[in-house]
């Protein structure tokens, strides 16, 4: 009986506890929120032909969403060229 439990033990090592990215998951959409919240004024945007007046926190999170998606194409990429 006492071996078993020492197996069962030895087999939840390592399982306590969140993950470290998710850790890290949340402390960047929390700060991505904060941003938002104290970033609400207007600025003035200009990008090639495009002359708009945004909301900071929207610049932010185009950015930000625009930035994700660049790094998953990068890695997306970065595999592909490894494996061939």
């Amino acid at each position: 009986m006492s071996h078993e439990r020492a197996i069962a033990d030895e087999s939840d090592q390592g399982t306590e506890g969140p993950p470290i990215k998710l850790i890290l998951l949340l402390l960047v959409v929390a700060a991505l929120i904060t941003f938002f919240f104290q970033n609400r004024h207007k600025t003035s945007i200009e990008f090639l032909w495009i002359d708009v007046t945004w909301p900071i926190w929207a610049v932010i999170g185009v950015s930000a969403v625009a930035g994700a998606l660049i790094d998953r194409l990068a890695g997306w990429m970065w595999s592909r060229r490894h494996r061939d």
